[in-house]
This record gives C-alpha cells, structure tokens and sequence, in this order.
C-alpha cells in the first residue's frame, strides 16, 4: 500500500520547458527555512545527492543535461518529497516548509500540458490518498480495511482510465513515458503486449528518452513473468533465517505472495488468502509468502496475527527485496499462481478469483 500511494501522488511531478542549449537551471523559493539546505536526487542514479544551498529561503541550481530528467526534491525530515522532471531552460519551483502539498513548479510546454492531466487527476490522487491513510491508521481493523481495499481499486480503475485516455493523446510527450511507467507499474493486470504495444506507438524522440527505455525494460520482464513462463527461481530465508527455494514448492500448486506487514489492502487480503490455503491445502495446494517487510519483529507479528501458517520468507529489504524486482512488483499485494512444474498460471488473483481459479485446478 504504502508504495502505491506514494506511486499515485504525483501532484508533484512537473516538467520544464524545452530550450536549444543543454543547460537545465532550477531556480526558486524555500518558504520559512532561511538558510538551510535542499537534496536532489537523479532518477536512475539513486546514490548520488545534490545539495543545494538554501540562503534567505532562496536558491539556484543548475545542470547540464541531454533529455528532460526526473528529479527528486527533498526538503527535509517530515516534509513530503516531491518530484519534477528538468528539460533544457529554466524551471522555478516553490514550496513552503510545513506545508506538505505547496510545491508549485512553473516551466514551458510540456509542463503546461502534464498540469492538464494533473488538474484532471488530482481529485482522484487525493481521495486515493486520503483511503491509505485511514487505511495505515487503522491496520488491525479487518473489516474496515477491506472496505477501504474495494473503494481504493474502484478509485483504481478510474484513474487508470484517465492515464490511458492521457498517453493516448500525448504521444508525442516526453513526460507521457514517464506516466506511462507509473500507468504500467500500478496495473496489476498488464501483459508483454499490452507494455510493448504501449511503448511502440510513442514517438522515436519519446522512445528514446530515460523513461522509454524503462519501458523496454518493463517489456523484457514481463516475458520471464508472463503467464505460460517457468517462474523466475529465487531462495531466500524464513522467519528462522533458513533458506527455502521456490523449486522446492515443484509437485504442487503454489501462491507467490507478495505482501508487508504495513500494506492495509495485504492485511485486507489476508484473511481470503487463509480461507483459500484452508480449503485447498489438503488437495495440494500450498502458499511461499515473500514479505517486503523491513522490521523483523513487525512482520513476525503480522504473521501470528493474521493466522498465516505457510512459509514466509524475506530478505527484510522492503522494496529492494530481490524477488520483488525479479518478478517487477510495483505494488502489493501482488501475486504469481504457479503449477506443478513451476509454470506460471495466472497472476494477481484475489478474494472470489483466487477461490474461482482453484475450484477450477482441483475440480
């Protein structure tokens, strides 16, 4: 849950305008912090920060760069992050320290046109948000989380349609790959050909940008985890640090479950996992649960609380558990249906269409 909401506020992502020379500068206001310092981060290149000197809530940054990049601007502890892409020219960005949805970034053309589909989703992005946190105020209350889950995917849904509608009519925008990859990481449901289709129809200049090649990438994977595919093998340690591997799973039908102890819809979910492990264990079914948990003992917890008996493993990474990105989970819960062989049958399945797709294996 908790990298879904944060994959779905892109309330501040914006693009810059687009200039003949290879100089992006960004440039503005830190309201009521003074003298102090910001951080940027480059996609792609994740371990190396920029700090940028903050004096009398003023400051100035500028880069050399080939095609409009996605950075990360954090302003602190407790202040949300936020996310722009920088193009050739000047970008200005303010925000206000304590006010964690003020961040504002002007820019030319292609930031106009990505402000259009944020004003068209931001009702969306903020009802969605508002569910995780009742959601993660509220963990250990079944019922409750499982309503919120239908009324999150209903919210889903619509705004996968608008995403869609979006990238369909921006073809020619840099910043539509860059959604495009969001789109596809939070859409359970995709296929090789749905992301290769995707990625065909933009233009060569978009193609070739940073995030159209995240989508060739996306594409590859999706041919090692689609279904009809043998199920990517991995080994990783139980609750008492002992390896297990999938192949040992071989002989039944398995659940690779993805899920943490944080994530409100996983802990929503659970209870129809258990129902379903219950009913069909004895005719050869079987579950490896692999948690994106960070906190041992917080994981422990879930574990017991929600009657998982299963196996449970997890490298305690969170979201760079090596599994995690082997099968390309974006989002949990998230789930890989396996045979006998270790072949991959179906993908995502939950509550009634987890049970309607074993009754069917074990009829």
């Amino acid at each position: 849950m908790k990298k879904i909401i944060i994959a779905l506020l892109p309330a501040f992502l914006f693009l810059a305008c687009e200039q003949k020379d290879n100089k992006a500068t960004v440039k503005g206001t830190i309201s009521k912090m003074g003298t102090g310092e910001i951080y940027l981060i480059k996609s792609g290149d994740e371990q190396k920060i920029d700090t940028i000197k903050v004096v009398n809530d003023v400051f100035t940054y500028t880069v050399s760069l080939e095609e409009p990049t996605v950075y990360m601007a954090n302003f602190g502890p407790e202040q949300q992050p936020g996310f722009f892409i920088l193009e050739n020219g000047t970008t200005t960005l303010n925000y206000e320290m304590g006010n964690l949805k003020s961040l504002a970034v002007n820019g030319g053309a292609e930031q106009e046109v990505y402000n259009s589909f944020l004003n068209a989703c931001r009702p969306t992005f903020q009802q969605m948000d508002s569910l995780g946190q009742i959601a993660m105020a509220n963990e250990n209350n079944t019922a409750l989380l499982q309503e919120l889950q239908q009324a999150f995917y209903a919210l889903d849904n619509s705004l996968k349609a608008q995403q869609l509608d979006f990238i369909n009519k921006h073809k020619s925008n840099v910043g539509t790959a860059f959604i495009a990859v969001n789109y596809l990481n939070e859409k359970m449901d995709k296929t090789f050909t749905e992301v290769d289709n995707l990625y065909q129809s933009l233009d060569e200049k978009v193609k070739k940008s940073y995030y159209g090649k995240k989508l060739v990438e996306m594409a590859n994977q999706m041919k090692g985890t689609s279904i009809g595919q043998p199920a990517p093998a991995f080994t990783l340690n139980d609750v008492n640090d002992k390896p297990v591997e999938l192949a040992s799973f071989k002989g039944k039908i398995t659940l690779i479950d993805f899920w943490a102890s944080w994530c409100g819809p996983c802990r929503g979910e659970n209870p129809n996992v258990v129902a379903a492990y219950n009913k069909y264990k004895a005719k050869g079914f079987d579950i490896l649960g692999v948690s994106l948990d960070e906190d041992k003992e917080k994981w422990l917890q879930a574990i017991e609380k929600d009657g998982l008996t299963w196996t449970q493993v997890s490298d305690l990474k969170g979201w760079s558990s090596a599994p995690a990105a082997l099968y390309g989970v974006q989002s949990i819960p998230s789930n890989f249906l396996v045979d006998q062989n270790g072949v991959i049958l179906a993908k995502d399945l939950r509550g009634e269409a987890l049970d309607k797709k074993l009754s069917e294996l074990f009829q």
